[in-house]
């Protein structure tokens, strides 16, 4: 009867990843008015450029819209600008939303080709229902480099930009770029470098931006400054978020829809702060939350088949941490990750001995450094233990579930990937149907699930080993080592208390650093500003929390079913590995 509840519960966990898939859609489309396609085409050198194509229903040749290309930011992809994409288009605007090279489907390496933004803008311009005198550009982050790259190649084939939490750079360009409006957020982790001032209360003081607008007095927010119809003004903006909130802050795409309004001509009045967004946003959480419920529900039916029942064994006898010994290594547990996380993320995951046409994904790189980085202490510091004082009370290789006939292993493998399979052909169908990856949103970061290009699926191998080390060790940690109440808790008491152990370090590490930027203090933590500094790297890690958590749930769970650790080892893995492959940049040139 429990297979058959299991059973039954998965498949209704995998219709509601498409009806939330489908409503989200609905709400994309803006309930039928715009269209939203799946379109690529080539720049000049022969690159291939992915897009979304957003056309408003009365977007005709005989009477053509305001287009506007948007741009994504460093290590998104198109999806990332959806939001932004929607809300422009149900405004009657024709929106390209392009993978920049090297990101999504694209191809090329990051930051190559100008980013494929100048055969984006080509190609929007080329499209008969679009209006030719009336074109924007949005960019975010790095897709404001993006953006200004195409507007200085095609002088004549835009309007306005839009700088979303970006700048001109260098800012000496601005005089060469038309009614330019830059948004900073209040709490940009990148202030300080890119404005030069400490604070968000000093955006308006920056030198850089007094630069951009051709003025010596500070800049009021808000103002425009200069004269649209001859392409001279300035705007800006500062919300009160971080970096990476802006594509899903009803402020920030509030703005880009008043400016858009004030410098192109035929878009349609609906006020600024008439959103739909959110709904989609709601509708593709539920889905990635659904996507998780079937992977405990589907993972549990697959154990009761007479295919994996033989995965299913007795609990090891518990002879791990117990008492004090329980709590510090729970300490140490939740502080490594954070205390190691600067020096390997930011340095020594960008080494060139690991960027190379094995691991070509400069992020996936970084995570995976330190990631390894805590496995290796995490080692050590267990050996040690064990030598000290474990080995003394009968502690054994047994007791942690790893050791295990190679038959065993290899079936957990098949038992992960089976697991994961209808929900990874159910996230591509969604995708190539509703055009929305799964995504929980509501993070300043979302987590997105989406599927893979053949190149991509490719390099889930070579990264699959180093990602295993670290979730190998993780398991092994927290089911043999520290089971809290000596492994005599509920099974959702153990996945709490596991998940609080996992998390409370990063939360307190994001706390640290975000707090006094939200209040308008100085950055708390300082580091030589190389590729991208603390300030790429902590935005990185605002997922890491619900990550780790989603793993150790995922861990405890499988090996309270199964008495061995491999299953939900295997199953994490995966998992993890595709989210990063799927997105992450690349760096080594590849084709799509």
């Amino acid at each position: 009867m429990t297979k058959n509840k299991n059973l039954i519960a998965a498949i209704a966990s995998l219709a509601l990843v498409v009806i939330f898939s489908f409503l989200a859609y609905l709400v994309i489309t803006d309930f039928g008015y715009v269209t939203v396609q799946d379109v690529r085409f080539y720049g000049p050198n022969g690159e291939m450029i992915s897009a979304h194509l957003y056309v408003p229903a009365d977007a005709t040749a005989q009477n053509p819209a305001p287009g506007v290309l948007v741009i994504h930011g460093y290590n998104n992809q198109k999806d990332y600008m959806t939001n932004t994409a929607l809300e422009l288009a149900r405004r009657r605007y024709v929106v390209l939303s392009i993978d920049m090279t090297g990101h999504g489907f694209s191809e090329g390496a990051s930051g190559s080709f100008s980013y494929g933004a100048v055969a984006g803008l080509t190609y929007l311009r080329s499209l008969a229902y679009v209006d030719k005198n009336n074109i924007g550009l949005v960019g975010m982050s790095m897709g404001g480099w993006a953006i200004q790259a195409a507007a200085l190649q095609i002088p004549d084939g835009y309007k306005s930009m839009f700088y979303m939490d970006s700048y001109v750079l260098p800012p000496t360009l601005a005089p060469n770029l038309k009614n330019v409006a830059i948004q900073m957020a209040f709490a940009d982790e990148f202030t300080p470098y890119w404005l030069q001032v400490p604070t968000g209360n000093d955006i308006p003081k920056s030198p850089v931006l007094k630069t951009i607008f051709g003025v010596s007095e500070d800049i009021i927010p808000g103002k425009v400054y200069g004269d649209i119809e001859k392409g001279t003004a300035r705007i800006l903006y500062s919300p009160h978020i971080d970096h990476a909130a802006s594509t899903d802050d009803p402020e920030s795409i509030g703005n880009v829809i008043e400016w858009m309004g004030m410098t192109l001509k035929g878009g349609k009045s609906i006020p600024r702060n008439d959103l739909i967004f959110p709904f989609k946003q709601l509708f593709t959480s539920l889905a990635f939350i659904a996507s998780m419920a079937f992977i405990f529900f589907f993972g549990s039916y697959l154990l009761e088949t007479n295919t994996f029942r033989d995965l299913v064994g007795e609990l090891p006898e518990y002879k791990g941490f117990k008492g004090a010994g329980y709590w510090i290594a729970a300490l140490i547990t939740t502080i490594l990750g954070p205390l190691v996380f600067l020096p390997s993320f930011i340095e020594w995951g960008m080494s060139p001995i690991l960027l190379n046409i094995f691991f070509p994904q400069a992020p996936t790189n970084r995570y995976m450094t330190w990631m390894d980085t805590v496995a290796l202490i995490t080692v050590i510091l267990l050996l040690v233990f064990y030598y000290l004082s474990l080995r003394k009370s009968g502690f054994t290789l047994e007791h942690t579930g790893i050791k295990k006939p190679a038959m065993h292993i290899a079936k957990s493998l098949a038992f992960a990937a089976l697991t994961l399979l209808p929900l990874y052909l159910t996230v591509t169908y969604c995708y190539g149907l509703f055009r929305t990856p799964i995504t929980l949103a509501g993070l300043p970061e979302p987590i997105v699930l989406r599927p893979m290009s053949a190149v991509r699926f490719n390099y889930m191998f070579t990264y699959y080993l180093p990602f295993l080390f670290y979730y190998l060790t993780l398991g092994v940690l927290f089911t043999g080592f520290l089971r809290f109440r000596e492994g005599r808790a509920s099974l959702y008491m153990e996945m709490l208390i596991n998940s609080i152990i996992i998390s409370l370090g990063s939360i307190a590490f994001l706390l640290y650093y975000y707090v006094p930027l939200y209040t308008g203090m100085p950055q708390t933590l300082t580091w030589a500003y190389v590729f991208g500094g603390v300030p790429l790297a902590m935005i990185y890690y605002i997922v890491v929390p619900i990550l780790s958590i989603i793993a150790v749930c995922v861990l405890t769970y499988f090996y309270r079913k199964t008495g061995s650790v491999w299953p939900g080892v295997f199953l994490i893995t995966t998992l993890i590995v595709w989210y990063n492959v799927a997105f992450a940049a690349f760096h080594i040139p590849m084709p799509p």
